[in-house]
């Protein structure tokens, strides 16, 4: 008597229980909005280190790939949850008898032999690896756009300040020349000349405005802030300094060591021996284990059986044979990153090379000019030559620092593409990533 109580009110108690469920949440994309347009202030310090600090904490990009670790950590609790046991019930009625009914209560409880749940959770541990290595590969391309665009920033700070003041030579030489035309000391053609470079000079000055414009956007955007917050920490940073660095690439054997491809490769490789791992482990036969009640006729009976699959016909022989064809083709994959990599780095240490011997040249010509302006200022001052002299000397040396700052830059890019090949700061204190990525282990 007391099971025909007892199964029917535990069920019931467990089926209430599984009805709840968390509160409601909604999203409020005005707030989000407001959050994006009042930024927390920049750090401190170096501009390019205080930019990749906001974009690491603040990006949609770096927050997107934090969620998604997230729901990557939840899963490992899904997979170490147990299957749920089933109940059964059933009445039947025979007529004619003192006690026509007959209840039948029953539980299936599956039992996992052969490690399926350990390796169900060891799939969402490596799960968990492959979106923290997705985080630090959104982090390291966040730095690296932020400082990509913070070098052409520079490069177009520097390049409308020579713009303006070439265009500001060009209108002195032009005033100049219309005296000498006007007491006839030139000829016309010689005038016009002048006015058309001057014409030029100004178009360059309002494309070289434009440029910076957009400069200043997409450093914005690659930082993840609004331009209006960004401007004012832009318009008290200091010149970059136009001598090469000196510091030398890592050995190449790193770029294997510190690129994420080939970590994702390496873990792409866990996956799939646990893979293979669990299709093994599918031969192992499940158990379900199956308690019951009955009350039949007045007449009360406890039952116990079990239930088990025979894998006869299915032993996993397909799923099998792919994980170990997969083999080769991780292996494959890991060679070909290898090579990539060290290819890439091969190709990367040569330009910054070439940029490097570039600028070098680029400033002993910028030496040179400012040596031949400083004879030229001299010699106006001493009467031995006139303004124009010094203007034509002056626009020489604009456009040697002109030259200068695109070798500059283009240095500044190399260096940064020697680093995305090594996928590491070639400065030894800075960090490349906002934790540690989990490594791989090399099959």
């Amino acid at each position: 008597m007391r099971g025909r109580v007892l199964l029917p009110s535990l069920t019931l108690l467990l089926l209430a229980g599984a009805c709840a469920r968390p509160p409601h949440a909604r999203l409020d994309p005005a707030q989000t909005l407001r959050e994006f347009q009042h930024p927390a202030p920049l750090p401190a310090g170096d501009l390019a280190t205080a930019l990749t600090t906001v974009a690491w904490k603040d990006h949609p990009d770096l927050d997107l790939a934090r969620a998604e670790l997230a729901a990557a950590r939840a899963g490992i609790r899904t997979a170490e949850a147990h299957p749920n046991p089933s109940f059964g019930f059933g009445a039947t009625k025979a007529e004619g008898g003192p006690l026509p009914w007959t209840l039948t209560y029953g539980l299936a409880i599956p039992v996992e032999l052969g490690g399926k749940r350990r390796l169900r959770v060891r799939q969402a541990e490596l799960q968990v690896q492959a979106a923290q290595l997705t985080v630090a590969d959104t982090a390291w391309r966040l730095r690296m756009g932020v400082r990509t665009a913070l070098v052409d920033w520079q490069q177009a700070r520097e390049s409308a300040a020579l713009a303006d003041r070439s265009a500001a030579i060009w209108r002195q030489l032009l005033a100049l020349q219309d005296r000498r035309l006007a007491l006839g000391e030139i000829a016309g053609p010689e005038q016009a000349a002048t006015a058309q470079e001057t014409r030029r000079a100004e178009a360059a000055r309002l494309t070289a405005q434009e440029t910076l414009r957009r400069a200043q956007a997409t450093l914005a955007l690659a930082a993840g802030i609004p331009d209006a917050a960004l401007a004012p920490r832009l318009a008290t940073e200091p010149p970059p300094d136009l001598n090469p660095g000196t510091a030398a690439p890592p050995a190449q054997t790193d770029a294997l060591l510190h690129r994420l491809d080939v970590r994702r490769v390496l873990l792409d490789w866990d996956r799939n021996e646990t893979t293979l791992d669990q299709e093994v482990a599918q031969r192992v036969p499940n158990l379900s284990i199956g308690p019951g009640y009955s009350f039949d006729q007045g007449v009360e009976r406890w039952t116990l059986g079990f239930t088990v699959d025979l894998p006869l016909f299915d032993r996993r022989q397909g799923p099998i044979a792919e994980a170990l064809a997969r083999r080769k083709v991780i292996e494959a994959r890991l060679r070909q990153t290898e090579a990539q990599a060290l290819s890439g780095a091969g190709l990367a240490e040569a330009r910054l090379a070439a940029a490097r011997q570039a600028l070098k040249a680029q400033l002993q010509a910028l030496q040179a000019t400012q040596s031949r302006l400083a004879v030229a200022k001299r010699t106006l001052a001493l009467g031995g030559s006139d303004r124009g002299n010094l203007l034509a000397a002056e626009l020489e040396a604009l456009q040697a620092r002109s030259l200068a700052v695109e070798a500059w830059a283009e240095t500044a890019r190399a260096r940064l593409a020697v680093e995305d090949a090594f996928q590491k700061p070639l400065d030894p204190t800075e960090q490349p990533y906002p934790f540690k990525p989990a490594p791989g282990a090399r099959p």
